[in-house]
């Protein structure tokens, strides 16, 4: 007599479908990019004093708030652009196998952005902020909105998640200090921003001593980035070049005011 087929056992746990999914995929192919990862401890005290004095012009004009992660992404795509244009690069493997340099004309930026389903989960979604390099600070304040507006209304296309060549996540709006966030293929960076906050050793001083020491808060600013395309001192100098922006170099908060 034929053997009976065995009942089917009930595979553990719940099938990871839609969006979790193509993390799942993405995550698994960025174990094939070797990464290497830089950090700079950055002053904020610049960075808050000049968005408070923006943010209070805007409330007179009824227009909405800038936030730090505009300010420093924007600090991002001119460092790249004005400093280290190969940060944009990227890495393929051509037809034949062998490696190859993708020069990329402008700075596509995906913006990582954390999503609370409402449901007590929570997934990421990552839209591109294209051609970012072209944009005064207005235009990408004006864009990086029209993506968080999209992000909220599930409005997200295709399109929308493509061509990033370089990644800004900002997980210091939860209070973490620093991250070395995965890089994407064919990414030439992804840059994490930490908490803008005091040195944790100082944060249970009192204010009037923080004040009379003139310490400053101080924000982490990370370059993950891919080793294969990319050198360290590459990666360093885009930092360095993003904290002077931040400290007012180069005309950086001329130009925002000016926008």
């Amino acid at each position: 007599a034929p053997t009976a087929k065995p009942a089917p056992v009930d595979e553990p746990g719940e099938l990871i479908k839609g969006v979790g999914a193509a993390i799942v995929k993405n995550m698994a192919a960025s174990l094939e990019v070797p990464t290497a990862t830089s950090f700079r401890n950055v002053p904020a005290k610049l960075l808050e004093v000049n968005r408070k004095v923006i943010n209070n012009h805007r409330e007179r004009i009824g227009g909405g708030k800038v936030s730090f992660t505009h300010l420093i992404g924007y600090a991002v795509v001119r460092a790249v652009v004005d400093s280290v244009p190969n940060m944009k690069n990227s890495f393929v493997t051509g037809a034949d196998g062998k490696p190859r340099l993708v020069r990329n004309e402008h700075v596509n930026m995906g913006l990582a952005a954390d999503v609370d389903k409402g449901d007590g989960t929570r997934t990421l979604v990552v839209p591109v902020l294209k051609n970012a390099d072209t944009l005064d600070f207005k235009g990408f304040h004006a864009a990086y909105e029209a993506l968080i507006k999209k992000i909220r209304s599930n409005s997200l296309t295709l399109d929308d998640y493509a061509g990033a060549n370089v990644t800004l996540t900002n997980p210091g709006t939860i209070g973490t200090v620093q991250s070395v966030p995965r890089l994407m293929a064919n990414q030439g960076v992804i840059v994490g921003v930490g908490s803008i906050a005091y040195p944790a050793e100082f944060e249970g001083a009192d204010p009037r001593n923080l004040w009379a020491l003139g310490l400053s808060k101080v924000v982490t600013v990370t370059s993950t980035y891919d080793h294969r395309i990319i050198q360290g001192a590459e990666s360093g100098l885009m930092l360095k070049r993003v904290h002077e922006l931040l400290m007012g170099e180069h005309g950086f908060y001329d130009d925002v005011f000016r926008s």
